[in-house]
């Protein structure tokens, strides 16, 4: 005769599997003015009222060279369109213990089924969005914004961080065409 205690590691191997799923990775949100992107050739960093921290010196350095590759030319001053970030980071709230309850019936009879989910270990993650703005120079108008909501070790990016938000924005923004349209 078999009893209730047998499938009970099989039972808690679900419950532990369930509490370790992984979001999927968050999707690049693009828009763009209606007259569409301007004639960009180069660009300028839009800097910031306050002093550069260190998280917007790594975010300008990642976004300069990945718009250099992407063909542009980067100036000091008077460029078509300059561009700039803002990130917003809040931090990410604890997960709760839940409880889940589930019963059935079969040929057998009637069998039924507790589940608890216990969050393990201090969750010191940052939860923000991140976003590139691109302003037309001439109209002093936004013309291209990308974003995406993202996890962070904490509120300031690390290098490995801000390469790979940026990577993944401006994988959304057009090359510049080679004859310079």
């Amino acid at each position: 005769m078999r009893t209730g205690l047998s499938s009970s590691p099989l039972l808690l191997g679900v419950v532990l599997l369930a509490g370790c799923t992984a979001t999927a990775p968050s999707k690049v949100r693009v828009d763009m003015a209606e007259s569409g992107l301007p004639n960009c050739q180069s660009f300028e960093w839009l800097p910031t009222a306050q002093p550069a921290s260190l998280t917007e010196q790594r975010v300008k350095s990642e976004i300069m060279a990945q718009l250099k590759q992407k063909g542009y030319a980067e100036v000091t001053e008077k460029g078509d369109c300059r561009v700039t970030y803002v990130l917003d980071v809040h931090e990410r709230p604890r997960n709760k213990p839940r409880v889940g309850v589930g019963a059935g019936g079969g040929s057998r009879g009637i069998g039924g089924g507790i589940g608890v989910s216990l969050p393990i270990g201090k969750r010191d993650e940052q939860a923000g969005t991140f976003t590139i703005d691109i302003v037309d120079a001439a109209k002093n108008a936004q013309v291209w914004s990308g974003s995406i909501d993202a996890t962070f070790a904490k509120a300031e990016l690390n290098e490995d961080e801000a390469r790979e938000v940026v990577a993944r924005v401006l994988e959304k923004y057009p090359d510049r065409a080679p004859n310079g349209r």
